[in-house]
């Protein structure tokens, strides 16, 4: 009777060795599952906080045109916008030349009396031009936008002096292909000497 019951005990042995690996498994699949999860909020986080440093340099853009529509009035030459943008100076679309140039401001002459132009942030090359221009700020201090003004031309409702302007500023976070885009309508008072 003890032969059996020996036999009986071995047995029991190797079934609690499978138990232990089946829940050691289990173990494992909730480690990874966690694992995961702290992962894709890690990188969800990051990149929540690099969109914030996009929009804030493009904020800063907005600031940066504001700036220089402020100097304006104190030019001796009238402020040139082009339908290629140049200087971050945009001819606006169905804005027609004649109409809306001044002494403070000459707009370009675009094809069909700018009707053809696409918006400024769908144009080519208008937010990708690395070339020395006053409306870039690069990483050197940290930030990096460019903005680009559009005149809309005097304010017919308006007292003279006043412009309409919109300005749209684009950001870039840490990582290059983290952007923010801002547009904004301003009206100035730049009333002329």
């Amino acid at each position: 009777m003890k032969y059996s019951q020996l036999n009986m005990h071995t047995k029991q042995l190797g079934f609690s060795l499978y138990m232990v690996l089946i829940i050691m498994v289990v173990i494992a699949f909730m480690v990874v599952a966690t694992m995961q999860g702290t992962s894709m909020n890690s990188r969800t986080a990051a990149n929540d906080s690099d969109y914030q440093i996009a929009f804030h340099n493009a904020q800063a853009g907005l600031k940066a045109a504001q700036e220089k529509i402020s100097t304006w009035p104190a030019l001796d030459d009238a402020v040139k916008f082009s339908c290629n943008c140049s200087n971050g100076l945009c001819a606006a679309k169905g804005v027609e030349a004649e109409s809306a140039s001044t002494r403070l401001a000459k707009v370009e002459s675009c094809a069909n009396n700018n009707s053809d132009l696409k918006e400024v942030w769908k144009r080519e090359n208008v937010f990708s031009d690395t070339s020395k221009d006053p409306s870039i700020k690069s990483e050197v201090t940290g930030q990096k936008y460019r903005y680009v003004i559009e005149y809309l031309g005097p304010n017919a409702e308006s007292t003279p002096g006043v412009y309409i302007f919109r300005v749209t500023a684009k950001g870039w976070g840490k990582n290059q292909h983290t952007t923010s885009l801002i547009e904004e309508t301003l009206q100035a008072n730049l009333y002329e000497h």
